[in-house]
């Protein structure tokens, strides 16, 4: 009985392993198909903007994203006070925007994760899964 316990839990740890490699190579395509860096500013810079938080310090803003390859305007864009005031102020703030969602945006330069370490190992835990459900099997029959 513990070693089925066993092999089920190299199974789930094989997959927990493949699932969170797979989320982060997923993200690392996305990263390297799709964003762009920009800067971020008020969408209508002469328009008069009053700050009102929707919660605590949350806002939602009219803002633009400019690129050596153009603009994006993105409207409702939910901030922090702290962003949405210096906006709100004339700043500029370096971002790295989606284009596949422009809502994404990035602050600052995030490392992006590495999802070989994950894959590996999950592997690893599945070929192990593997082989000592067959040696299960060998034992019962």
């Amino acid at each position: 009985m513990r070693s089925i316990i066993f092999i089920a839990m190299l199974f789930c740890a094989a997959a927990g392993c493949l699932v969170v490699g797979g989320v982060a190579l997923y993200q690392t395509i996305d990263f390297h198909l799709h964003a762009r860096r920009a800067t971020m500013e008020l969408a209508d810079p002469t328009r008069k903007i009053t700050l009102r938080p929707v919660r605590d310090d949350i806002y939602f803003l009219d803002v633009r994203y400019v690129s050596p390859e153009g603009s994006v305007v993105v409207q409702q864009k939910i901030l922090d006070g702290d962003l949405a005031r210096r906006i709100v102020g004339g700043g500029k703030i370096p971002v790295t925007y989606y284009t596949n969602n422009p809502r994404h945006a990035d602050y600052g330069n995030e490392e992006r994760p590495s999802p070989w370490g994950w894959l590996a190992l999950g592997l690893a835990l599945l070929a192990t899964f593997a082989y000592a459900l067959k040696l299960k099997r060998r034992e019962a029959g």
